[in-house]
């Protein structure tokens, strides 16, 4: 889902449009070719880049690269496809589209189709080593562990469905002898075994090897949050294990009561911690202890202006922050649009929970629709039929949630625009998101050249939030509390990006005209 209705205002497109026939009224005009949707059968995710004119597929496990039917796709406004697309696509190979608009636009579709494999044994360290070209395995175990009787959890070594059905090594006597595989079960390893694998009546050989492997007890890992921490570590598989910690101002340790202990790892979730506090973690073992392991828990970042009080204005245009802030953290499409229709994003000072609310409203601009917004980052330039801006602001902080207040007053939807006709009538809706992200800097929005957030695809966004309504709070202000879905704990976000628009389908040029949405005092919260 590519998140473009808070980026900017209609009137943007409408003025820099307008711009480029005065200007430049003999050149071809700048028609969008893109692949808007694009979706085959057994698709996991898809990732469309406009820029580039490249659509990357991720597939399930089990479906036939070679035959994939094609359940959408869908081009801009005022382009087509030069030839129908085939039913089925074999994307066992890259595929060109042509996209024509006044000229030949060719966009290329390639497919990936990633097979979850793995081995689990007891006393296991590491995940397992696989040759995916010959079928080979290494398994590795702890020092401690016997060769002649390694004991297996559970093996998949093919696409979801395959079932490793027998096992060939070494019997007691010296002899091979070939078992059926029912997991978990103990097997003799101290020489190499191989493992016969079913799936859509072919039948491939897996060979396995299982060394050992010297570990040393030692915290490997502490995943740090402001007032807990998840410590991660190991021991030689030999004796009792326990975690402990303390301040790295105090002299007594702690030992953690609830401490969970899997084959030669161990991890526990420390809570009671104090944010922005030096802490060390260890491994004991038996009296004997590993080197410490120093971390500092997070501290509860707040961003600028969070509680919208800050406004200053130059002519018409508002914004939200104040005059001369640095830096400024929040910004609207107000300076490409207020020529048309003044600020539809503005201070709110009598309609609020505390000091002043943000107010967003919905409205028709010349000969289009507009939806109001406010988000993290900002206003580039007009550019082209569309405009430049950058999305989020510096941030490290790793909430759980955003907290905050919101009223909103809906309008039947009255301005629709292809492919959202059905909405007509139907009540228009709000929009908060929020994600944390490590990218290298803001990223860099371009309507013209189709450049938007792929937020369900991006790998550089490590935690997402949205709430979505339709619902009049009938002129009052309603709490919200919108969990942070994290999609990787351990990677830290660079960058935040929050954003409210009045009208959840602005960017299709579709809501109603007077929907009003009104946010005030948000907060992030901390665990």
């Amino acid at each position: 889902m590519k998140i473009r209705n808070i980026i900017y205002l209609t009137a943007v497109m409408l003025f820099s449009a307008t711009s480029c026939l005065f200007e430049n009224d003999m050149a071809y005009p700048d028609i969008p070719a893109d692949i808007v949707a694009f979706e085959v059968e057994g698709q996991e995710t898809v990732s469309i880049d406009a820029e580039k004119r490249h659509i990357d597929v991720v597939l399930d496990e089990v479906s036939d690269m070679s035959r994939l039917k094609v359940l959408n796709i869908t081009v801009s406004e005022d382009a087509e496809l030069s030839e129908p697309v085939p039913e089925y696509l074999d994307l066992t190979d890259t595929v060109r589209i042509n996209v024509r608009t006044y000229i030949d636009n060719f966009w290329t579709v390639s497919a990936t189709q990633p097979i979850d494999r793995y081995i689990t044994v007891e006393n296991q360290v590491g995940e397992a080593d696989l040759d995916l070209a010959n079928r080979n395995a290494i398994v590795y175990v702890s020092e401690n562990q016997l060769l002649s009787k390694v004991r297996f959890l559970d093996v998949k070594l093919e696409p979801e469905g395959s079932v490793v059905r027998t096992t060939t090594g070494a019997a007691d006597d010296g002899s091979l002898e070939t078992l059926a595989c029912r997991f978990p079960m103990t097997l003799d390893c101290v020489h190499r075994r191989s493992f016969l694998v079913h799936y859509e009546g072919n039948t491939y050989e897996w060979t396995l090897k299982v060394l050992k492997k010297k570990i040393s007890q030692q915290v490997n890992e502490v995943q740090t949050w402001c007032y807990h921490a998840k410590i991660y570590g190991v021991f030689t598989g030999s004796g009792t294990p326990t975690l402990e910690f303390r301040k790295s101002s105090d002299s007594e340790w702690i030992t953690v009561q609830d401490a969970v202990v899997a084959g030669v790892g161990i991890s526990a979730d420390v809570k009671g911690l104090e944010a922005g506090t030096e802490y060390v973690a260890r491994v004991a073992e038996d009296g004997a202890y590993s080197s410490e392991y120093v971390f500092v828990t997070d501290t509860p970042e707040q961003l600028y202006n969070m509680n919208f009080d800050e406004w200053h204005s130059k002519g018409n245009v508002w914004y939200p922050y104040a005059q001369g802030a640095s830096p400024s953290v929040w910004d609207s499409a107000n300076p490409g649009a207020a020529t048309f229709i003044g600020s539809s994003t503005s201070p709110e000072e009598s309609f609020v929970v505390s000091g002043k609310a943000a107010r967003m409203e919905s409205k028709y601009a010349v000969i289009a629709f507009a939806a109001g917004n406010i988000y993290t980052g900002a206003f580039g330039k007009i550019a082209g039929v569309g405009a430049e801006l950058d999305w989020g602001v510096p941030f490290t902080g790793r909430p759980v949630a955003l907290k905050g207040h919101y009223s909103y007053s809906p309008k039947p939807i009255d301005n629709v625009k292809a492919p959202h006709e059905d909405k007509k009538g139907k009540n228009d809706r709000c929009q908060i998101t929020v994600f944390l992200t490590d990218w290298s800097g803001p990223f860099r929005i371009n309507t013209t050249a189709g450049r938007f957030v792929d937020v369900d695809n991006d790998p550089g966004i490590i935690a997402y939030a949205r709430l979505e309504s339709d619902e009049d709070t009938g002129g009052k202000y309603r709490e919200f509390n919108l969990p942070l879905e994290y999609r990787d704990k351990t990677r830290r976000p660079k960058y935040i990006v929050i954003a409210c628009a009045a009208s959840y389908l602005g960017d299709y040029f579709t809501g109603g005209v007077g929907s009003t949405l009104y946010v005030d005092e948000f907060e992030f919260v901390y665990e």
